[in-house]
């Protein structure tokens, strides 16, 4: 096994929650929840993510890993305009794009599997900074009576941005996640659909 740098992108349903508790039709909840998955699943598409990327559905949110190559120049565009898209379709949504290293099998690239033993175990992934990082980010944006979160919106981790060749045009607050540091980025506007 290896470990390699990678990026990590994930769109969780920030309302996901309200929207649940909001209603009492369980029809139209399990419509909308099936419809940002579906939205989430072409924003992942959107991106132009190398061959050897993997897609993992969570329920509560949808989470890409891929390589980190020389052939990702647009990745961070298109990441904020994929937030946009979903935002515009009414989902208010945490966009994270992280970096860090994961494991690897070496030569094999990232293998999804599940056992047929019991139990029955899914694995996603060998440990992943990526994961983990988008996985904080995602837990802290949520917020409730006691705890302020840091709110629906596009994060993008500093050694992401980093790795990508960009750097903030101005000095924005540093958000801090175990282990890493985060910018908000301005969100793009698009339409409502």
């Amino acid at each position: 096994m290896i470990d390699e740098d990678a990026f990590g992108i994930l769109f969780s349903y920030y309302e996901l929650e309200e929207d649940e508790y909001g209603t009492d039709d369980r029809a139209e909840f399990v419509q909308r929840f099936e419809a940002f998955e579906r939205l989430a699943l072409a924003a992942v598409q959107s991106l132009e993510l190398p061959n050897d990327h993997h897609v993992v559905c969570l329920g509560h949110a949808v989470y890409a890993e891929c390589a980190d190559r020389e052939d990702t120049p647009q990745l961070f565009a298109r990441f904020r305009s994929a937030s946009a898209r979903l935002a515009g379709a009414g989902f208010a949504n945490v966009a994270v794009l992280s970096h860090g290293s994961r494991w690897i099998e070496d030569g094999e690239g990232t293998a999804l599997s599940i056992t047929n033993d019991a139990p029955r175990v899914a694995r996603l992934s060998r440990p992943s900074e990526p994961l983990r990082r988008a996985l904080f980010v995602a837990a802290l944006a949520q917020a409730d009576d006691q705890v302020d979160g840091w709110g629906p919106g596009v994060y993008a981790d500093t050694e992401a941005l980093e790795s990508l060749g960009k750097t903030p045009k101005n000095a924005p607050t540093v958000l801090r996640a175990p282990g890493a540091e985060f910018f908000r980025v301005p969100a793009l506007r698009v339409e409502a659909t």
